[in-house]
């Protein structure tokens, strides 16, 4: 088994009890892509039949303005799902509300609807993994959101760190920036501070 795939179902085996055989009818269904840095996973707007799963690199979700501004809302890194939104947005024929891009090179394992379907209608409690793929994200979204209105800065800046950690090499600072609502030179400044703070 690619190494790929047994990453995916120890995160799969969180939710689910799965029968060897369960599993490997599942595995079949879902295939390992490679994406090359800036390529676009999903774009917003556009009709989702699969998600994906994070087995190495990062990606952004972010959302482009009238104005031509880039705002990113969120990050997505390694054991962790990218979904754009869309399977929330079933009422708009699960179009994605974000688009998705690679910041480096990725390996994530594509997992179309109908193999959602299939551990939902075929592996006992297999509903768990839907609802866990569905409710997670939407918690991790609405967390966001709240502890912009509830976290200073420097604590979003340490829930990032702790959510990603190594997230400063891996991504650009003004992307950082972008996410947590500030300009790169405040970013910048800031860091320089809590540098000091922790000599």
């Amino acid at each position: 088994m690619q190494l790929e795939f047994e990453i995916f179902n120890q995160f799969l085996r969180k939710y689910v009890t799965f029968t060897d055989a369960e599993l490997s009818n599942f595995n079949d269904k879902c295939t390992k892509v490679e994406f090359l840095k800036n390529a676009l996973v999903m774009k917003a707007g556009q009709v989702q039949k699969n998600l994906y799963f994070v087995t190495k690199g990062i990606v952004r979700y972010y959302i482009e303005l009238d104005n031509g501004e880039t705002k990113i809302h969120n990050f997505r890194s390694e054991n962790m799902t990218v979904t754009g939104y869309a399977f929330y947005n079933y009422e708009d024929k699960y179009k994605a509300l974000v688009s998705v891009e690679c910041l480096e090179d990725c390996v994530l394992i594509q997992v179309p609807i109908e193999a959602i379907n299939y551990v939902i209608n075929h592996v006992k409690l297999g509903d768990r993994l839907g609802r866990y793929l569905a409710e997670a994200h939407i918690v991790q979204m609405l967390q966001n959101v709240l502890q912009k209105d509830t976290k200073s800065i420097i604590e979003r800046m340490d829930i990032l760190d702790k959510n990603f950690p190594n997230i400063h090499q891996r991504v650009p600072q003004y992307m950082i920036a972008s996410y947590l609502g500030i300009t790169p030179v405040y970013l910048s400044n800031l860091k320089k501070k809590m540098k000091l703070n922790k000599k």
